[in-house]
């Protein structure tokens, strides 16, 4: 496998079944509960780089939500 330059927050390595990239940083639990991936795989650069584009902001989003539903309270 060789490296390959990603976008922040991910590493990127180039391998025989195309290109991989991880996250840099953990997601936490919720994040992972909804949608947000630890790992993407992509044919080339370009699909790669809009693959962890998406996902960052995904997670940006749904740290907003976690923070948010910190402080709601169910129930009575």
């Amino acid at each position: 496998m060789s490296l390959i330059t990603c976008m922040p927050g991910w590493h990127g390595e180039r391998s025989e079944r195309g290109l991989k990239a991880t996250r840099v940083t953990p997601l936490s639990d919720y994040q992972l509960l909804n949608g947000c991936l630890e790992e993407i795989n992509a044919l080339d650069e370009g699909e790669l780089w809009l693959l962890c584009d998406a996902q960052t902001r995904l997670a940006e989003r749904v740290a907003t939500a976690e923070r948010l539903r910190g402080g709601v309270r169910f129930g009575g």
